[in-house]
C-alpha cells in the first residue's frame, strides 16, 4: 500500500468496521457470529493505512514475508497462552461455531491479528512523532541483573502454574522477564532494555500506550460480539469494563512488552521475520522446522480447547431441550436463529411451530436458558437433567451445588470437569439479573 492508496483503504476499512459493529448488534449472522475477525483485519488496514500515508509504504505489503510471519507467530504466541490457561482458569469462550473446522480457523484467525495489532499501534505513534524523543537516566544493565530477571521470569511462570488462584496476574510478565535478558544479549538494537541502557524510552513508552489502546479495542469488539470470551477471574468479577474486570486492563501494556520481546528474540534466532532485513540469510531448514512444531504446537493446543475453554458452541435450534422435532423443522424453517427465536412470544411461537400456546410458551423458556450468557444447547441439557429447566429455575440456585450436580454425572464423551464452578456462577448472575434486574448477587457470587 502506497500514501496514495492509504486514503481509500482507510475509509474502507472504517466503513466495514462500522457496518459490522452495526449488523452484530442486530444479531446478523455471520457477522454476529464472526465480528472480532470482522472488525479486526480493517483494524489493522486503518492502522497500515496511517502508517503508508505518514512513510509512504506500510510495513507489510511492503516485506509479505514479514507480514506473513508477524501473523503466523502471533497465533502461536497467543496459544501458549491459551495452553496457560487450562491451569489458571481466566476465561473461556462462548457460541463459537458448531463446525469444529470452522471454529479452529476463526480461533487461529483471530488470534493472528494479536502482534500486528500491537505492533502497528506503536507504530502509528512514531509515525505522529509522539513519544519519539523521550530521554530518561541511562539505566545500569548488568550480567547479575540479567540473571535476575531470567530467574524472576522462571518464578513468575511456575507460581501461577502452582498456585493459580493468587498469581495469576504474574504469567503476564512473565515471557518478558525471560525473554529481553536474551534479546539484550543476541540482538540488543531490539532489545527494550538496551534502549533503557542508552536513555532511550520512547520505544518502551510506545508500546506500553499502543498496548493500551489495543486492549480496549479488544475488550470493545468482544463485547459486541456474539462468539466472544468471558473473564472468570478470581475476586475481580464485580467492576468490568465490556468483559474485562478494570484491573485487568493494567495488563494489557505490560503484554504488549513481551509481544515484542517474544517475537524480535525468535528473529535473532532465525525463527520469525522482522522488518528490519537480516544481514545473513536464515537456513530455510530452520524455518521450515519451526513452522512445522509451530503447526503442530497450535493443532495440540486447540484440541485441548476443546476440553478446556470453550464453554458452548452456536445454538442449534434442533438440540433445545424440551422442543419437540416437529415444532424444530418448522422454526428451523424459516433461518431465524435461537437467539431471535428466544425473543418471541408464545403465541407466535405456537403459531409458527403448530403447538399450544402453554407448550410453546416452555419452549419459550427454553430458548431463553439456551442464549443466556453463553450456555447453550448442550449446557441446558446438563441443566435440564437435573431439574432447571428455565431461567427463573437457575435464578435460585446455589452456584457451587449445581455445579457439582452437573459434573456428578457428566453426558458421554465430555469433559467430566465441565462446567466448571466460574462458568455456573456466571450463569446463576445473569440468571438474577435476568429475572429480578434490581437484584444483584452476593459480592464473589460469580
Amino acid at each position: 500500500m502506497t500514501s496514495r492508496q492509504a486514503p481509500p483503504v482507510a475509509a474502507v476499512s472504517a466503513l466495514l468496521i462500522g457496518l459490522g459493529i452495526g449488523l452484530a448488534l442486530r444479531g446478523v449472522e455471520p457477522v454476529a457470529t464472526w465480528l472480532y475477525v470482522v472488525c479486526w483485519y480493517p483494524t489493522i488496514a486503518l492502522m497500515a493505512a496511517v502508517v503508508a500515508r505518514a512513510e509512504g509504504r506500510d510495513p507489510f505489503t511492503g516485506h509479505p514475508v514479514h507480514a506473513l510471519s508477524l501473523f503466523a507467530w502471533s497465533a502461536v504466541f497467543w496459544f501458549f497462552f491459551e495452553l496457560l490457561n487450562w491451569r489458571i482458569a481466566n476465561w473461556y469462550y462462548v457460541y463459537v461455531p458448531a463446525d469444529r473446522v470452522s471454529r479452529w480457523i476463526g480461533i487461529s484467525l483471530a488470534f493472528a491479528t494479536v502482534l500486528p495489532a500491537i505492533f502497528l499501534a506503536a507504530r502509528v505513534q512514531e509515525t505522529w512523532g509522539i513519544l519519539t524523543t523521550v530521554r530518561t537516566k541511562p539505566f545500569r544493565i548488568t550480567p547479575f541483573g540479567l540473571r535476575v530477571s531470567a530467574v524472576t521470569g522462571v518464578a513468575f511462570l511456575a507460581l501461577p502454574l502452582l498456585w493459580p488462584r493468587f498469581f495469576f496476574p504474574l504469567v503476564w510478565v512473565a515471557a518478558a522477564l525471560l525473554a529481553e535478558p536474551a534479546l539484550y544479549r543476541r540482538a540488543p538494537r531490539w532489545s527494550l532494555l538496551a534502549d533503557l541502557g542508552r536513555g532511550e524510552a520512547g520505544r518502551l513508552l510506545r508500546l506500553l500506550t499502543g498496548g493500551a489502546a489495543i486492549g480496549l479495542l479488544w475488550e470493545m469488539y468482544n463485547s459486541f460480539a456474539r462468539s466472544r470470551w468471558i473473564y472468570t477471574v478470581p475476586g475481580l468479577e464485580e467492576l468490568k469494563l465490556f468483559e474485562m474486570p478494570l484491573l485487568g486492563f493494567l495488563g494489557f501494556p505490560v503484554f504488549a512488552l513481551e509481544c515484542w520481546s517474544v517475537f524480535h528474540l525468535l528473529a535473532s534466532f532465525g525463527i520469525s521475520t522482522p522488518e528490519e532485513r537480516l544481514a545473513a540469510p536464515v537456513p530455510y531448514a530452520r524455518k521450515a522446522a519451526t513452522a512445522v512444531l509451530g503447526v503442530a504446537f497450535s493443532v495440540f493446543v486447540l484440541s485441548g480447547m476443546e476440553r478446556y475453554t470453550i464453554g458452548s458452541t452456536t445454538p442449534s435450534i434442533a438440540e433445545v431441550p424440551g422442543l419437540p422435532s416437529y415444532a424444530a423443522q418448522k422454526l428451523a424453517a424459516d433461518g431465524v436463529s435461537a437467539f431471535q427465536l428466544a425473543e418471541v412470544s408464545a403465541s407466535d411461537l405456537a403459531r409458527t411451530a403448530g403447538g399450544g400456546v402453554e407448550e410453546a410458551a416452555r419452549w419459550g423458556q427454553a430458548l431463553r436458558l439456551v442464549t443466556l450468557r453463553g450456555i447453550g444447547t448442550l449446557n441446558a441439557r446438563r441443566l435440564a437433567g437435573v431439574g432447571v429447566r428455565d431461567i427463573a429455575t437457575l435464578a435460585v440456585q446455589d452456584p457451587d451445588s449445581l455445579a457439582a450436580r452437573l459434573r456428578a454425572a457428566p453426558p458421554k464423551g465430555t469433559a467430566p470437569f465441565r462446567p466448571t464452578p466460574a462458568e455456573v456462577r456466571v450463569w446463576v448472575r445473569a440468571a438474577l439479573n435476568a429475572t429480578v434486574p434490581e437484584r444483584r448477587p452476593a459480592e464473589g457470587s460469580e
